[in-house]
């Protein structure tokens, strides 16, 4: 049976009902019915939400999911980060795994520093504004690179999300092992 991953953006999907939900869907039968073994990045929860806002609690984001029928699914937990991770659903960092997320951040964002101070030193930002557009991108940059990094570390088969973006990372010479799928291709390996 293949493990998958999803990420923020099939929560999205199915919440959004945009057209990857149906795919989306199926991978979540397939996991009722025996067929496939899914789990949810932890990260998804400190996502920016609707409005620039950020979940207040990992309750909120417990009802939300399952609302949308991803309750049962294990959560994958990421590295703590302050301000960002809700740390009861995260791991601390060992040498070797900030350096490989941060080895996953520079090959999704190679013009980008991985560290927030680094960032809003370079984009001219105000290091304790976190309502500020350079804060949000930061942290929706790392935050993608989190969600890999739990997928990498928990040594799953198949990341699924609709972030194209997160493609690069598929044979990639520094990960070979890491399979990144859109919701359409991901059912295609049932």
């Amino acid at each position: 049976m293949i493990s998958f991953t999803f990420d923020t953006n099939c929560l999205i999907d199915v919440a959004e009902d945009r057209p990857a939900a149906v795919h989306i869907r199926t991978l979540l039968t397939a996991a009722e019915n025996g067929q496939a073994d899914l789990a949810l990045v932890a990260s998804s929860a400190s996502e920016r939400q609707k409005g620039n806002t950020f979940l207040a609690s990992l309750a909120i984001f417990e009802e939300r999911r399952a609302a949308l029928g991803f309750g049962k699914l294990p959560l994958l937990p990421s590295i703590a980060r302050w301000g960002v991770s809700f740390f009861s659903h995260s791991v601390y960092a060992s040498p070797e795994g900030a350096e490989r997320e941060a080895l996953i951040y520079s090959v999704l964002f190679p013009a980008s520093p991985v560290e927030w101070a680094d960032y809003a030193a370079l984009k001219g930002a105000d290091l304790d504004d976190q309502a500020a557009p350079a804060y949000m991108r930061w942290r929706n940059q790392m935050l993608d690179a989190q969600a890999l990094w739990a997928h990498d570390s928990a040594r799953r088969e198949v990341f699924v999300t609709s972030d194209q973006r997160l493609g690069i990372i598929d044979g990639h010479p520094s990960f070979p092992r890491m399979v990144v799928k859109t919701p359409v291709e991901a059912i295609a390996l049932l």
